[in-house]
């Protein structure tokens, strides 16, 4: 059965779809550019960089952590053309300032009602405490991947979630 938001959804789809007009589109992204950046729902990176379909292609996930996007970047790079990646973390990011790992695998332990667990244990949360700092470990990290060519050019940014404005923090 369906939940209230999945209807919402549905709802919400076909009026979307109703005056769809990006069909056609070319797999390549036009801005030949990566974004990586959070998951965090207060971030909306299509408006707030100006994006439109077909511009860039947008990878998000816990934190805007390289380590995680890594796989999507090369094939990106590789074999859609992408010639720049643009690293964007965030202010008050819930990966800021995190629990220790130990603490968080025992959330998830109990959440999942287990006391052992390998998989839990071999998480990594990859929680960080500076968001520029993390920036330049991001960058320094995709600069030295072994998959992304060398003459991707990568930087990083941090965007802050009060005003909606970003900086650049490495060239």
């Amino acid at each position: 059965m369906a939940t209230a938001y999945e209807k919402e959804i549905v709802e919400a789809n076909k009026k979307y779809a109703s005056t769809y007009k990006h069909g056609g589109l070319e797999l390549k992204p036009k801005k030949k550019a990566v974004v990586i950046t959070c998951m965090d729902c207060r971030l909306n990176p299509a408006e707030a960089y100006g994006l439109d379909y077909g511009d860039t292609i947008t990878l998000r996930n816990g934190g805007a952590m390289p380590e995680d996007a890594y796989r999507s970047a090369v094939i990106s790079c590789i074999v859609l053309g992408a010639e720049e990646v643009f690293l964007v973390k965030h202010t008050r990011c819930g990966l800021l300032n995190a629990p220790p790992d130990n603490v968080i695998h025992q959330v998830m332990k109990q959440r999942l009602g287990v006391t052992e667990s390998k998989e839990v244990d071999e998480f990594v949360p990859m929680s960080f405490d500076d968001p520029e700092q993390s920036a330049r470990a991001g960058v320094e990290w995709l600069r030295n991947a072994p998959l992304l060519p060398k003459d991707v050019r990568v930087t990083g940014w941090v965007h802050d979630t009060d005003t909606g404005l970003v900086k650049k923090v490495v060239e």
